[in-house]
């Protein structure tokens, strides 16, 4: 008689199968761990392109504001700490000074270089074009500004320093601590309205609405423009940036009845750049500002003088209007042609191309039935002994058709 076998089948999975299956499993992991490690690699980077498109943009636009000369720099960015970028920024800059008989423009470059993550080194590279001409003055002196509508409907020939009180008025005070403002239309840029008992501590930059409640009808008009200043010898008409000596201006109205007399306020002014959480900024402030003053830490000093002043000339008629000259009137120094005295010289734009200054935003010698704001009625102030420069060539846009104008100058005293 057979006995029974006592073997039995076993059901599993072999050592080879485990170790075979163990395999596989380890592969994909590192797979997973390679493709996230790239993932997370290339991720680092686009964050790292970003910041670095964004300083060499914002290292253009400062060199542009600054008018920096033709020259190669670098220097190097550490990435803040909220950014967490994990590299140094090495950024190169390259001004190049173009060729004066061909377009009017240096090509400028700026490479911004860091390492990445997985050791590569990586670039960004924009590239631009900067005036020739020093961006201070490239038309400044001689482009007139229309009366058109501007940005919500405010005329552009409202001087900047008129402060905006809603969409239908600005207004300003004569004086740092007067008592008086004057509203002006924002659609026409006239002075429509003085208003008294305004807070002496309120300056015009915070003027609104429930401090110009003591007012009456006014009918003036704008004249604004800078005083420039060139001991040079020859006088530069373009860059005039000596300090500027103490003066007022006047407007006279010979024959004219008119019903309150030109009020003028002039102040000597220098030109800053400096940075700010927004981006850079290009401001005028007076002589003696502090970067307090603008909320700065720190600014550049541009090197940029002159003196800005702002007359409201009263009028009659419908629509008002006046006639006379506007002069400049030294405080504390001559006018006349010795070498120890100062000539006057208008800076004019024949802009209708006639041949002769003989339209009012051309900046004639006298105005006559002047019946709208005018800007950019500048004057340049040279040594006593020497002529006003004669025309010359100056860069408005370097990439625009008919990119050049003339900047010329008349004597207007003595």
């Amino acid at each position: 008689m057979r006995c029974p076998s006592t073997r039995t089948r076993q059901i599993g999975v072999s050592l080879l199968e485990a170790l075979f299956s163990l395999l596989v499993l380890s592969v994909g992991v590192a797979a997973t761990g390679r493709l996230h490690r790239h993932l997370e690699t290339h991720a680092d980077i686009a964050r790292q392109r970003s910041e670095a498109v964004r300083l060499a943009q914002e290292d253009l636009e400062a060199a542009r504001l600054l008018g920096a000369p033709p020259a190669s720099s670098v220097r190097s960015v550490q990435d803040s700490a909220a950014l967490r970028l994990n590299t140094v920024f090495e950024l190169t800059r390259q001004i190049d000074a173009g060729d004066p008989g061909a377009a009017p423009f240096r090509p400028a470059t700026v490479a911004v270089t860091w390492r990445a993550r997985d050791g590569s080194t990586q670039q960004t590279v924009l590239a631009s074009a900067f005036t020739a001409q020093d961006p201070a003055f490239s038309g400044a002196l001689t482009l007139i500004a229309s009366a058109q509508a501007g940005a919500a409907g405010r005329s552009s020939a409202i001087p900047p320093a008129v402060h905006a009180i809603d969409d239908r008025r600005s207004a300003f005070k004569p004086t740092p601590g007067a008592t008086v403002a004057f509203v002006v239309d924002n659609a026409s840029a006239q002075v429509v309205e003085q208003c008294t008992d305004v807070p002496t501590e309120v300056r015009s930059a915070d003027l609104r609405a429930e401090h110009l409640t003591h007012c009456t009808e006014f009918k003036a008009l704008l004249l604004s423009g800078v005083v420039r200043f060139s001991g040079a010898n020859p006088p530069d008409a373009l860059r005039a940036n000596d300090t500027p000596l103490a003066l007022a201006l006047s407007v006279g109205l010979p024959g004219m009845l008119a019903p309150a007399s030109p009020w003028c306020h002039a102040e000597a002014r220098k030109t800053v750049v400096y940075r700010a959480a927004d981006g850079v900024h290009r401001e005028a402030v007076a002589m003696d500002a502090t970067p307090a003053s603008l909320a700065a830490t720190d600014w550049h000093d541009t090197g940029e003088r002159y003196t800005a002043y702002r007359c409201v000339v009263a009028a009659a008629g419908d629509p008002p209007r006046w006639s006379g000259q506007s002069t400049v009137v030294p405080l504390g120094w001559e006018i006349g042609s010795a070498p120890a005295q100062r000539k006057v010289c208008r800076y004019v734009n024949d802009s209708d191309a006639s041949g002769a200054i003989d339209r009012n935003d051309e900046h004639p010698s006298v105005y006559r039935q002047v019946d709208r704001a005018l800007l950019q009625q500048n004057f340049l102030v040279i040594r006593g002994d020497l002529d006003c420069p004669p025309p010359a060539a100056a860069t408005i846009d370097p990439l625009a058709p008919g990119n050049s104008a003339s900047v010329a100058t008349v004597q207007h005293q003595p």
